[in-house]
Order: C-alpha cells, then structure tokens, then sequence
C-alpha cells in the first residue's frame, strides 16, 4: 500500500481525535474561568451536544467515503475504530459535568 493510499485514513483518524481534543480544551476553560460554577456544567453540556453532533457528521463522511470505495477494508474499520474511541473519549470527559452538579 503506498503512503499517498494512506492520506485518507490519516485524515479521519486526525479529524475525530481533533474533535475530542477541541471539547476537551473548551470543557477545560470553561472549569478554569468558571471553577465549581453551574455555567461551566453548562456549557460542557453544550460542548459535548456539539462535539457529539461533529462525531456524527464525522462517521456519515468516513461511511460516505467508505460506500464510493475510498477506504476499504482494514482502513474503514480502522477509521471507525478511531471514531469510536473518540466518541467515548468525548463523553468520559464530559462526565465530570453530569456527576459533579454543584
């Protein structure tokens, strides 16, 4: 498999964990601007509806690009597999906010 059959993969794989990594910075400045505050919870809330609404949008597209045989195979998995670990990365960190309501 040559590097440029890569590109694709590589590029969802980056795209999923920068969707967690963007939450994850704003769910931080929120707790650190508005420590133990109620706006914070509430805009974690917030940033996990639309990361999860990003994650979304982000598996159509790997699908999409699956069904017009971009990726195929152990690369489509493989790129699922990043989604998905994502995804639960987004909503472990969002869980601070649901268990910690002040």
């Amino acid at each position: 498999m040559s590097p440029n059959a890569l590109a694709p993969v590589r590029g969802m794989i980056l795209t999923a964990f920068s969707i967690w990594f963007v939450h994850f910075l704003l769910c931080w400045a929120a707790v650190e601007i508005w420590p133990h505050g109620p706006v914070a919870n509430r805009m974690a809330w917030a940033f996990t509806a639309l990361a999860l609404a990003a994650m979304g949008w982000h598996y159509q597209r790997v699908q999409r690009l699956a069904g017009q045989g971009g990726v195929v195979g152990f690369s489509h998995r493989f790129a699922q597999g990043a989604v998905a670990i994502a995804t639960v990365a987004v909503l472990f960190t969002a869980l601070p906010a649901v268990v910690f309501v002040p």
